[in-house]
């Protein structure tokens, strides 16, 4: 008896925002004939048979988006406390309307975002700058929540680089506009109020996908700097000394 000889009695697919599930299911008399013959249903086995493990397989829809936004910031957010929410739930709930996916759009996958920073003032101010990329929905070990944080300044009016991200978060996470944050914190100067201090530009890519992405590239640097921006910016690896600036 081969694979082909299984006689399913019903095959159930069923898919929403919250979960997904397969089903296949055949009778007794069938399984007692296929006991002990060629085609070996131990559990072991049973999931290796192509016909189940092409069934089970879902489909797997990829969107990717390259975004940008760029964010003028007023002189009172020059400490840690201010942030900037780099995902937008009402922004991916609009563009996977207008994607129109076959299946549902469960997950956005994060890749990665480059951060510019521009002052809005002269150049020759020494003007040092602290740059933090958070995931806020993780409360506890407050330090894990730290992807990545960089210091430099702006003495020469810019700063760019690229911080690697590489996870997903469920679209219907509640926390979802929590899932990747930027803080800064600057010193150095002081503008009469209502003057605006930077602008920071946030140019991200990320994935909408059906299925739970995972690249798994345990990449060593994390963070990308090129030149000529790799005088004046540098990687902070003491996560504890961030944590103590951002509280």
């Amino acid at each position: 008896m081969t694979e082909t000889d299984i006689q399913i009695i019903t095959k159930e697919k069923y898919q929403d925002e919250e979960s997904a599930e397969q089903k296949i299911i055949f009778d007794n008399n069938i399984f007692e004939q296929i006991k002990g013959k060629e085609l070996d249903l131990s559990v072991e086995k049973i999931f290796e048979i192509p016909t189940m493990r092409n069934w089970f397989k879902q489909q797997k829809e990829e969107y990717y988006v390259v975004s940008q936004r760029e964010h003028i910031i007023d002189c009172k957010y020059t400490k840690a406390k201010a942030k900037i929410p780099i995902i937008n739930k009402r922004i991916i709930n609009k563009e996977i309307q207008d994607i129109k996916a076959k299946n549902p759009i469960k997950y956005v996958h994060l890749e990665g975002t480059e951060i510019r920073i521009k002052a809005c003032f002269r150049e020759r101010i020494d003007t040092p700058i602290e740059i933090y990329l958070a995931d806020d929905r993780i409360i506890q070990p407050i330090e894990k929540s730290i992807i990545s944080a960089v210091k430099g300044n702006l003495i020469y009016q810019k700063i760019k680089f690229i911080i690697s991200v590489n996870y997903s978060v469920a679209i219907n996470n509640r926390n979802i506009d929590k899932s990747l944050v930027l803080y800064w914190k600057m010193s150095g100067i002081e503008l009469a109020p209502g003057s605006k201090i930077f602008t920071a530009r946030c140019k991200n890519l990320y994935v909408l996908t059906t299925k739970h992405k995972t690249t798994a590239k345990n990449k060593i640097n994390k963070i990308k700097i090129e030149d000529p921006f790799g005088r004046i910016v540098a990687v902070i690896d003491n996560l504890i000394i961030v944590i103590i600036r951002l509280i």
